[in-house]
């Protein structure tokens, strides 16, 4: 099995005087949506234009290599585009719906393509207009490297811990699972892990930190993490012999981040703002578009894996899966809002209550924050929701 290990590995921050940054971060006022924008997905398309607000070239810094969670992005590439093996990315016109909006768009790859976190990329580099900065990691680097999210591209995680179901036919939860077997192994003791442990899901002892990210229970009776979107498909398909797995959402079990944020560096809103106005309201469709006929953007997306010639392989069946469990699961879709990609204020300072004090444990620096100073609807089309 191809290892997730590089998704969530941080590496060590920038030294930036946290003083120098926040003094440009005042925070936002409300999270509530902007009402100034009233076209309907069925106008975006003749009434937007990116050229005369955006750079010329769009460029988003995904977690990880080309796969379905970062499908509402492929889903803007035309056909003509190009990758750079070596860069690790991906660039063409973007597109919305056929309709060209007079810019590029680049995707670039994480995993072994960064040097650093997509946080400290972003603030190194100013050509990056978005990156992929889910809830956790922002709240955890707010002091040094302020981001704000502007669109959510998946309302639930995907992560879970899984075990095979045969063995533990009765176990239907986290805490259920680590009573059973001998150990829960996760690639290190990260802050949801810590939440596990804290909240007696999983007793300390039988963490393992140290998972390679390889097919564990086809030789081991133990449960360990991976994603809904992969593990149970990749078990499934097993050369060696199918194992049906069984999990739970990190989510479910009250850790509930959102997981894939199209976040900025802070300090560059005023900036960013014309451009964010227009973008937005495309990628909230342009996500829905994907989820409901992904065939075209799914070829893009096995194209460009096949072209980075990397250890990582995906397949088109893989990929159906994928975009089928997160419909299923209701990892994508509209939250408890009509409006598609929005955040939930409450959930976001309930989850910082539930995080903050987790991430101090571990030695951060966690200034006092709320929902306005990580996230922000103003760029959201309120007219934009999922069937």
């Amino acid at each position: 099995m191809e290892s997730n290990l590089n998704r969530l590995i941080s590496a060590t921050s920038i030294a930036i005087t946290a003083a120098v940054l926040i003094a440009g971060c005042a925070s936002e006022s409300s999270l509530s949506s902007s009402t100034s924008s009233t076209a309907t997905p069925a106008t975006l398309v003749e009434s937007t234009r990116l050229d005369d607000v955006c750079d010329s070239t769009v460029a988003v810094q995904t977690d990880w290599f080309p796969q379905a969670e970062h499908g509402g992005l492929y889903e803007l590439l035309g056909g003509e585009y190009t990758v750079d093996a070596v860069a690790g990315t991906t660039t063409g016109p973007l597109t919305f719906r056929g309709a060209a909006t007079g810019v590029n768009l680049q995707i670039r790859a994480g995993g072994p393509f960064l040097n650093s976190p997509v946080v400290t990329e972003m603030f190194l580099d100013d050509s990056i207009t978005l990156g992929y900065v889910g809830t956790d990691v922002a709240i955890s680097r707010y002091a040094e490297t302020p981001t704000l999210a502007v669109f959510n591209a998946l309302t639930v995680n995907p992560q879970v811990i899984l075990w095979n179901k045969a063995l533990h036919p009765t176990a239907a939860t986290i805490s259920d699972i680590a009573k059973e077997v001998e150990a829960v192994s996760v690639y290190s003791f990260g802050p949801y892990v810590q939440y596990l442990v804290n909240a007696g899901m999983i007793d300390a002892k039988k963490v393992d930190a140290n998972y390679k990210g390889d097919f564990a229970l086809a030789t081991r009776d133990i449960a360990h993490q991976g994603f809904a979107t992969s593990e149970p498909y990749r078990y499934r398909t097993l050369e060696s012999g199918a194992i049906t797995t069984a999990y739970q959402l990190v989510h479910d079990a009250g850790w509930t981040s959102y997981p894939q944020n199209l976040a900025i560096n802070k300090l560059r809103l005023e900036e960013l703002r014309p451009c964010l106005t227009a973008l937005v309201p495309i990628m909230q469709q342009a996500q829905i578009d994907f989820v409901g006929d992904p065939e075209r953007t799914i070829a893009t997306i096995i194209d460009v894996v096949t072209q980075l010639n990397t250890s990582w392989s995906q397949t088109p069946e893989l990929a159906r899966y994928a975009v089928d469990t997160m419909q299923q699961l209701g990892l994508v879709g509209n939250g408890t809002t009509p409006t598609f990609g929005d955040f939930e204020s409450p959930r976001i300072d309930e989850f910082i209550a539930l995080a903050t004090p987790i991430l101090r444990e571990q030695g951060l620096t966690i200034p006092d924050i709320q929902a306005s100073d990580l996230a922000t609807n103003e760029f959201l089309d309120t007219a934009i929701t999922q069937p």
